[in-house]
């Protein structure tokens, strides 16, 4: 279930999977790299078209929050 980002340091993990929802699209990032309030994100799918190939971005917390970014919450058994 994705759930909008509004704690990082509670939601985020190494290898969460973020998507940005841009009107009917979303991009979808695996985090790759944490280091303080900086994730660096791996592009995994565009628009659900999967991506190859590596390009990276490098967000904090607060631009995660501020993009609306959410966060693929594993469901519990």
């Amino acid at each position: 279930m994705w759930t909008l980002i509004i704690d990082c340091a509670k939601q985020l993990k190494l290898h969460a999977k973020v998507r940005e929802k841009i009107e009917n699209n979303a991009i979808v990032y695996e985090i790759i790299e944490v280091e303080t309030d900086q994730y660096k994100l791996a592009l995994i799918s565009r628009h659900n078209i999967p991506e190859e190939g590596s390009q990276h971005n490098i967000l904090n917390c607060k631009q995660l929050v501020q993009y609306n970014f959410e966060v693929l919450e594993e469901e519990e058994l």
